[in-house]
């Protein structure tokens, strides 16, 4: 019970001085959303553009993989009652492999997609946040915080549009 009183006692303490160096200082808290700021960012729509047609050309190829597989698997429906067991077994084994193979290229795919995406983005996050930071030291912030974090604002200045107009 006394260590329960003891804490109350200091973060009362703790929550009054914060309280005393917030009247102090009148710019601490902002909050912006980078997200907006990257999607601002000149080079975003090329980078995009670039991962639209990667996508586009990995969905091709993986839909002619597909389409290969299947015609292959119709035939084997259709024509093996007519073919000796060692050709059921070739062709069987011919349909897994081809099956293994495209399972391979989505996974590989899915990877390489997001290695691109991420590698696309870094950049322009990192020169978004580079421009907060530029942004917030010269306004005289303290803190800035994601605005998917700000679940009340009684205070924070939104300095979202002024870090986009840096990075234009």
């Amino acid at each position: 019970m006394k260590l329960k009183v003891i804490f109350a006692s200091l973060f009362a303490v703790m929550l009054m001085s914060f309280s005393n160096e917030s009247a102090a200082q009148t710019k601490i808290f902002a909050y912006a959303n980078l997200d907006s700021v990257v999607r601002s960012i000149p080079e975003f729509e090329t980078k995009m553009k670039e991962l639209e047609s990667y996508q586009n050309q990995l969905y091709t190829s993986m839909q002619q993989q597909e389409q290969e597989f299947q015609s292959k698997y119709a035939d084997f429906q259709q024509n093996q009652a007519n073919w000796l067991p060692e050709i059921i077994q070739q062709k069987a084994q011919e349909l897994e492999l081809l099956q293994r193979n495209l399972q391979e290229f989505q996974q590989t795919a899915q990877q390489n997609f997001a290695k691109r995406q991420n590698e696309a983005i870094t950049p322009l996050r990192q020169k978004a946040e580079a421009a907060l930071a530029d942004v917030a030291k010269a306004q005289g912030y303290q803190y800035v915080l994601p605005i998917e974090m700000l679940l009340y604002n009684d205070g924070a200045d939104d300095i979202t549009e002024i870090v986009i107009q840096k990075v234009k």
